[in-house]
């Protein structure tokens, strides 16, 4: 038969997991949730999910979380590689999307609202050469709710 221990309770054991909560509580409210609309005219791949044309809502718990995409048309839930996170560029919330061919690629998500773009699939040095000299990018706008 197996005895238990008593640990005494203190008042320092009970601030101490308080404190703990606190501080992890703060952490992840430290980078804010975002959720946003947006329409992708065509197809386009998102890391390795490919995305049918149509209306998308778009989760993320933090903006160095995986993107939760959710197609309205389709009723299908997509989940992205979580980004690198930089700083926001010219612009309005916005997907910046590369074409090459006929391919579509999401590459980033633009928030300058809290000063940041999330990166979902960075270019190589070759893509950034070749996109300076010719106009392969869309922008797809994105909206969210004003608080």
């Amino acid at each position: 038969m197996k005895t238990f221990q008593r640990i005494p309770v203190t008042g320092k054991l009970i601030l101490g997991v308080l404190m703990t909560i606190f501080i992890c509580g703060a952490a992840a409210n430290a980078q804010p949730a975002f959720s946003g609309r947006f329409v992708l005219p065509q197809e386009v791949r998102w890391n390795h999910a490919v995305l049918p044309a149509g209306e998308y809502t778009v989760y993320m718990s933090s903006i160095s979380a995986p993107a939760v995409l959710h197609s309205k048309s389709t009723n299908q839930t997509f989940y992205t590689a979580p980004p690198m996170v930089s700083e926001s560029q010219k612009g309005g919330i916005q997907l910046n999307i590369t074409v090459q061919g006929r391919q579509r690629t999401v590459r980033s998500l633009n928030i300058p609202d809290i000063g940041r773009v999330l990166i979902f699939e960075p270019l190589t040095k070759a893509e950034m050469e070749k996109l300076a000299k010719a106009d392969e990018t869309e922008v797809v706008p994105v909206t969210t709710a004003r608080k």
